[in-house]
């Protein structure tokens, strides 16, 4: 995975995530929107087979790259989680 800063202000963040599809950006963008100072959180792509998705994150006024960060941090104790009750099916 690579991300690649597009445009980027104070309250808005505008970055491509190479290699991804909606598998990672759906579970990102969903919980972006968890987080009370983001206004505006979402990502388009062009066409699955050949291009990677663009994200947007807009704020209140906290910066976009601490809201990312958070929501980041939200997936992997989620996916901790999940990983932990999975391995002890049997």
């Amino acid at each position: 995975m690579e991300l690649k800063i597009i445009e980027e202000t104070k309250e808005k963040i505008k970055f491509e995530l190479s290699g991804e599809g909606h598998t990672f950006s759906n579970p990102l963008s969903k919980e972006l929107w968890k987080d009370s100072h983001v206004k505006t959180s979402g990502y388009h792509i062009k066409h699955s087979l050949v291009s990677n998705p663009i994200f947007v994150v807009e704020t209140d006024g906290e910066k976009p790259k601490a809201s990312l960060k958070k929501a980041a941090g939200r997936l992997e104790k989620t996916m901790g989680e999940f990983l932990t009750k999975f391995k002890q099916l049997k």
